[in-house]
């Protein structure tokens, strides 16, 4: 490698150069010995001062190197301890420099589709989410989300331009579809936000003050909202919230009790409640009315609630799923406002199948001051594009597409009404049983009925809800409405329960069988429990068509049968068990099945009533036994508890060729068969237990004897060793064995001495000495700790084989000279053996 010249050096060199330039000028007079100087100045520096200068320069750059890093370690470390000091102000997930876009990805699929378990350690796939598959209409309504978001990067005036055109579309196309004209929408996301401005609008108007003076103009007299008693539970207290008022201002409409539906509100009940409310210085403000209740779909009586809300200028606000019919028929003009009230909330979502569309409440402008004071209306650009989602699906389905898709749900509810008519034992909650109308005369009736605001929504009821009840069509006493006799069943109760839980089996067998059919579980008062399906909220989210239909029907039918022939068979079943002693009938209403029994063993049969705990959990080992051989026959069997606490047997439901007999007595023979099995193990266990006893004094007493004969000091640890060595003792083996046959005790002796069990006869007899198993004799055996390992239902099946073999009127097996004993050596552990447990 070269060394670097410095400019000292050269300068030099240079110099010298110059110098021997000048010795050869004649002119310049330059001695020898001044060039000899030069020349050993030069060669000092070249061979000492320049590498001392290299060495020097590289040395300084090494230690700027290392103070460059020393400095930038010290930042990064301070930035390192920056960090962890906001690390716990930053949540987890928000850490860091952000995640790409495909790691987001992955986190929205893990949050959708995989849920943490109940200990929340392990992270399981939710089965139950699926996205919907989407139309060309709902595509295009998820784009105009994102077309909404990004339209807000407009220039302000293009922005105001656009939106505005947006919203007085909207408005013009939502009045004319449902016949509501010169009304304002007002678009919202919570379902009863629209509603809570409407009521707000009403006291505006009610009280003119109530801007300035806030809830003094209330105070003299305090407002009323009328809501229906079918409204959904809260309704009232959500509106007091949102409105600031006390809970008293909201008053529950009752319903219809002696005639029509019982989800219709009381008009009469109505008048009076309005005019108590003025007499005591109340002032209505509201009415809540519903065209198709939200459970059963029944629709009050819209007219005469309007000519009420008229007479006390009262804001008559309508609800519920039959608005939607409203796009199907031609209402005249002169009803139009007493179909629909002062304002309407509509559910676009719901009945045209199109995701994310706000709903809409339509109200009629009639003081342009009090609608801008609620804040009804709005010129912000940004608020007017959530219609832009509703615009362009409306523009994408067109008049025919929204009408089609409300109409083919009214005809899948029609044609569910028709199937449904066929079924005896299917009573409808839904639709009511009409009065024949009478005869029209003239051709003014005709007309008047065919322009009838109620028509509107009475033709089509979107809305199904049945249960399964008993055939009433059948002959049987019936008591005129006008007579004063009661005629009370005490078993009516009990009914309605176990009606409830077949109804219960049965929208769970049909919602598995028929997917594209969803059905919900309601319980409606004086009804019970029933299954409710709208077409309108899920025939165009599920794709349902009349095939679906027609294959609920079909497995509707299939599962009626098997309730019809258990609900038939049940008071035989009834009647069967009474007929055994040893069975009790368990009520147990809630069981959707022919019914429950429990096993009362002999020796409790006459005292059921005063069972101890103890006697009560023998019962229920009893039962659970049971329980376990039926199941394995049989998995309609089941096992139950019953009020008292005692566990009982379950009989599913059952179909039309199934045998009632069959069953009770298979019931009671297995019942008697556990019976036997326990009572024989319970003796067993008893000789068993006596035999220990025996065998135990036994070998106290030899070890006793022993202890008197060998002396005290062969029983010390160190003097007992020294003795046996000196004078061994003659020590004899023994034992005992216990005969399970007889209950005898006999020593082991000859056993030891023979190498073999010997049968008691034999030698009690004389019959000589005993012989091998291989010698054609027999001879007792004794449990190996290995045959007494096993299970107890082993045990027991052994222990009856044997006693079997051992009977003498045994068919299958010579006749023994003695009986057959068992030894149990390993029940007894350390007690068996005499002399070797010391």
């Amino acid at each position: 490698m070269a060394t670097p010249v410095s400019p000292d050096i050269t300068n030099r060199k240079e110099a010298s150069n110059e110098g021997l330039a000048e010795a050869k000028n004649p002119l310049e007079k330059v001695s020898q010995k001044d060039y000899n100087n030069r020349s050993i100045e030069n060669t000092f520096l070249k061979n000492f001062v320049d590498p001392m200068a290299d060495e020097l320069e590289k040395s300084v750059a090494k230690t700027n190197e290392l103070l460059d890093k020393f400095s930038s370690d010290m930042e990064a470390e301070r930035k390192q301890r920056f960090k962890k000091m906001l690390h716990p102000l930053v949540p987890e997930e928000l850490q860091g420099g952000g995640k790409k876009e495909e790691e987001v990805m992955q986190l929205v699929d893990q949050l959708i589709f995989y849920e943490e378990s109940g200990d929340g350690k392990e992270v399981q796939i939710n089965e139950s989410a699926q996205l919907q598959e989407l139309d060309e209409t709902g595509k295009l309504a998820v784009t105009a989300h994102s077309l909404a978001a990004h339209f807000t990067t407009l220039e302000p005036v293009t922005l105001d331009r656009a939106a505005s055109k947006l919203d007085s579309d909207c408005k013009l196309w939502l009045s004319r579809l449902f016949r509501f004209k010169n009304s304002i929408p007002v678009y919202h996301e919570k379902r009863y936000e629209g509603l809570a401005k409407i009521a707000q609008l009403a006291i505006y108007t009610k009280y003119p003050k109530y801007s300035t003076e806030g809830f003094e103009a209330l105070y003299s007299r305090p407002p009323v909202i009328y809501i229906s008693a079918s409204s959904p539970p809260g309704l009232g207290q959500y509106l007091c919230s949102q409105l600031g008022l006390p809970m008293s201002c909201t008053c529950t409409v009752p319903c219809n009790t002696m005639f029509g539906a019982s989800s219709k509100m009381d008009v009469a009940m109505l008048e009076k409640l309005i005019q108590d409310d003025i007499a005591a210085a109340k002032t209505p403000v509201l009415l809540v009315a519903y065209a198709g209740t939200p459970v059963v779909g029944h629709v009050d009586n819209l007219q005469r609630l309007q000519e009420i809300s008229r007479t006390n200028n009262i804001w008559l606000h309508v609800e519920g799923n039959n608005l939607a019919t409203l796009t199907l028929f031609s209402v005249p003009n002169s009803v139009e406002s007493a179909t629909s009230g002062d304002s309407i909330t509509l559910d676009l979502s719901k009945w045209l199948g199109v995701p994310a569309l706000p709903y809409i409440t339509l109200f009629k402008d009639t003081d342009q001051i009090m609608t801008d004071t609620v804040g009804l209306t709005t010129v912000d650009s940004k608020l007017q594009l959530k219609c832009l989602p509703l615009w362009m699906c409306l523009q994408s389905l067109g008049h025919e597409g929204m009408v089609n898709r409300i109409k083919h749900s009214c005809e899948l509810a029609k044609l569910f009404f028709e199937h449904l008519d066929k079924l005896p034992t299917v009573k409808q909650i839904s639709r009511e049983k009409k009065k024949r109308d009478k005869e029209v005369k003239n051709i003014k009736e005709l007309i008047s009925k065919a322009i009838s605001a109620l028509l509107v929504f009475e033709i089509v009821t979107p809305t199904v809800v049945f249960k399964y009840a008993e055939d009433s069509s059948g002959p049987g006493a019936v008591v005129a409405p006008y007579s004063s006799v009661s005629v009370e069943d005490p078993a009516e109760d009990k009914d309605v329960v176990y009606f409830d839980a077949l109804n219960t089996w049965l929208a769970e067998a049909q919602q598995l069988a028929n997917p594209n059919v969803p059905i919900d579980l309601v319980e409606i008062d004086k009804e019970g429990v029933c299954i409710r399906y709208c077409p309108l909220e899920t025939a165009q989210v599920r794709g349902t068509k009349t095939e679906d239909i027609d294959q609920f029907i079909e497995s509707l039918k299939s599962n009626l049968s098997v309730l019809n022939a258990t609900t038939e068979q049940r008071k035989k079943f009834k009647s069967i068990v009474a007929n055994h002693q040893n069975l009790r009938l368990v009520a147990l209403d809630s069981w959707a099945g022919l019914g429950a029994v429990s096993y009362i063993p002999d020796i409790y049969v006459q005292k059921e009533g005063d069972l101890t705990d103890k006697e009560k959990i023998e019962i229920n080992n009893l039962n659970s036994e049971l329980v376990h051989k039926l199941k394995a026959q049989d998995t309609a069997f089941s096992t139950g508890h019953s009020e008292e606490g005692i566990i009982c047997v379950r009989f599913g439901l059952i179909t039309s060729d199934t045998d009632v007999d069959e069953l009770v007595s298979l019931v009671y023979t297995t019942g008697r068969e556990v019976e036997e099995s326990s009572k024989f193990l319970e003796s067993m266990s008893e000789k068993i237990r006596k035999g220990i006893e025996e065998a135990n004094k036994e070998l106290e007493k030899e070890n006793a004897e022993k202890l008197m004969h060998e002396g005290v000091l062969r029983q010390v640890p160190v003097v007992s060793s020294l003795l046996n060595w000196w004078s061994p003792a003659k020590e004899q083996v023994k034992g005992r064995t216990f005969n399970l046959t007889s209950g005898k005790i006999i020593p082991t002796t000859d056993t030891y001495k023979y190498h073999m069990q010997i049968q008691e006869e034999a030698l009690l007899t004389g019959q000589g000495t005993p012989k091998s198993p291989g010698s054609g004799q027999e001879s007792t055996r004794s449990l190996s700790p290995l045959e007494m390992s096993k299970t107890a239902g082993e045990v027991k099946a052994q222990l009856a084989s044997q006693s079997a073999a051992s009977s003498p009127t045994s068919p299958s097996s010579p006749q023994p000279n003695g009986t057959v004993s068992v030894e149990l050596p390993d029940l007894v552990t350390k007690t068996n053996v005499g002399s070797e447990t010391k």
